[in-house]
């Protein structure tokens, strides 16, 4: 993108706000209809805090490293560089379009949720599996949002930082799949079994 078009400087860190936003809200609405919060991250030792402790630094670094580039793109340029063969109008015009549909999915797949949706593994599941509209298609589409958005990030902010949240992230995610699915396994058998033997985990 053109380096004094400050609009292409914003737009990341603003499609990241408003998904974050959006999850903020929707977590208050469903606190109001259940009369109980549907973030149940644990704070222990355990794998499962260690996870989710992780998840949480890379976010909140995710969203700094958009909020730096966004006030102060060129400081940002001048100490990570941009990585040059990603750094072309094009491939930036891309990776805004990914941000934005990974945001849109992700937002999309929360809601199909319903009051099954939470952030975390519960200690007692005490709401039905879903899978149904998007869930029918793929196990975790609020995961596969999220990783076509940090792809589209890694484009429209081409640096080594970009890249190494990324990756981080993608990590984390992966390693909650699968303690989500030992959780799902436990409370659902035979029905969760099935589910798996005919959705794919991603697409």
């Amino acid at each position: 993108m053109p380096r004094g078009s400050n609009v292409h400087h914003f737009l990341p860190a603003i499609l990241m706000l408003i998904v974050g936003l959006f999850t903020l809200a929707l977590a208050a609405l469903r606190r109001v209809q259940s009369g109980r919060s549907p973030v149940v991250l644990t704070y222990g030792d355990d794998a499962e805090g260690f996870a989710g402790k992780l998840f949480r630094v890379i976010v909140a670094a995710l969203v700094v490293h958009l909020l730096a580039v966004a006030a102060f793109p060129q400081v940002v340029d001048a100490g990570f560089g941009r990585i040059p063969a990603l750094d072309t109008p094009s491939i930036a015009a891309i990776g805004l379009v990914l941000m934005a549909l990974g945001g849109g999915l992700t937002m999309l797949s929360q809601s199909a949720m319903r009051r099954s949706w939470k952030i975390g593994i519960p200690e007692k599941q005490d709401a039905p599996l879903v899978t149904s509209g998007l869930y029918a298609f793929s196990r975790n589409p609020i995961y596969v949002g999220m990783v076509t958005a940090l792809i589209g990030t890694v484009l429209a902010v081409p640096n080594v930082v970009s890249v190494a949240l990324a990756l981080s992230a993608w990590i984390s995610i992966s390693y909650q799949i699968r303690m989500e699915e030992t959780h799902l396994s436990r409370a659902f058998g035979e029905a969760y079994s099935a589910y798996c033997g005919r959705v794919r985990r991603w697409v």
